[in-house]
């Protein structure tokens, strides 16, 4: 009899071959639930009820200096980028014409802890020498929904060279936006929404930011990766095998869902197709460590610039032992 797991994604192509049945990790059956990743992460926060999930990289290593509470281990897979800051708006009146213009700028973010934030800071500094102290930055969500808060972190528990002011109040980024009260910020779908309509903004990325990742991705050789996929540690004490079969079943899914639908395999999918490649790689989502240790490398040295980490955390300590080596 199969192993039974219940599993959460949010929607992706790359994972819908093995969410729809068309690939079956073997010896295994999960029951999947979808939702929006916000919405479904808070839950593994307050409920830590699931099996195998998709889950924020940044926040999983923040789970590692929490040990007891969260006892999770992880699978090499990343199924997808991120690329939420890229929906970015800013004020018409604020001088922001790119990214390069918001060192000294005030920046509105859903979670300061956030992948979608971290890998912005480090795009940032990267490409800009625009380091984390150099913006001050607005969280949008309340803490009765912040991720942040449900990990321990306050404002209180960042260096003092950082700017951070956490409003605590619903919709007040799009109200900080639009009067000029911050000078940009991006959206996290309904939960932090922001007014793109309004004359008082105008895109960050007039061209949904494709000159930026593409800039990004000349000097680092990747793309940021937003989520990881979580595992229950108790699941692989029990049943070591369950980690290869996972593994082997998403590359399987993904490889799928890339002969399915080309746009699958690129990550401007909305955008014409021919020459992604050229740029971001045949296959653009690599699993595995290797593949993708500059990335991790780069993630958690970012999260000691952020104040998040007094130390970056050992790649050791965030996979499966069995799949470190792949």
């Amino acid at each position: 009899m199969a192993l039974q797991l219940r599993g959460t994604f949010s929607p992706n192509p790359r994972m819908a071959p093995l969410v729809d049945g068309t690939v079956k990790p073997e010896g295994i059956e999960i029951t999947f639930e979808s939702g929006q990743a916000g919405e479904l992460h808070e839950r593994h926060l307050r409920e830590n009820a699931f099996d195998v999930f998709e889950f924020s990289i940044s926040h999983y290593m923040l789970s590692k200096l929490r040990p007891g509470k969260w006892e999770w281990t992880a699978l090499p897979v990343f199924m997808s980028k991120a690329f939420m800051t890229l929906n970015a708006l800013a004020n018409v009146r604020s001088g922001v014409d790119s990214p390069a213009d918001l060192k000294g700028k005030k920046f509105g973010v859903p979670d300061y802890s956030m992948t979608a934030a971290l890998w912005f800071r480090a795009m940032l500094r990267q490409l800009y020498d625009c380091h984390t102290s150099d913006v001050a930055w607005y969280i949008g969500r309340t803490k009765q929904h912040s991720h942040a808060s449900l990990l321990g972190i306050d404002e209180d528990d960042l260096p003092g060279n950082i700017s951070i002011t956490w409003p605590n109040k619903p919709g007040v980024l799009n109200e900080l936006l639009l009067s000029g009260g911050i000078d940009a910020a991006y959206p996290a779908g309904d939960e932090v929404a922001l007014d793109a309509s309004s004359p008082a903004v105008k895109p960050l990325f007039p061209d949904g930011g494709r000159a930026f990742v593409e800039e990004f991705v000349k000097q680092t050789g990747f793309a940021p990766v937003n989520h990881t996929v979580v595992i229950q540690r108790r699941v692989l004490e029990k049943d070591p095998w369950v980690a290869e079969s996972l593994f082997e079943a998403f590359e399987r899914s993904k490889q799928e869902a890339y002969r399915r639908d080309p746009s699958a395999a690129c990550l401007f999918p909305k955008q014409p197709l021919e020459g992604q490649a050229d740029v971001f790689g045949a296959d653009p989502f690599p699993f595995g460590v290797s593949a993708n240790l500059p990335m991790l490398k780069m993630a958690a040295e970012q999260h000691v610039e952020d104040g998040l980490s007094p130390s970056p955390v050992k790649m050791d300590e965030l996979f499966w032992e069995s799949l470190r080596g792949t």
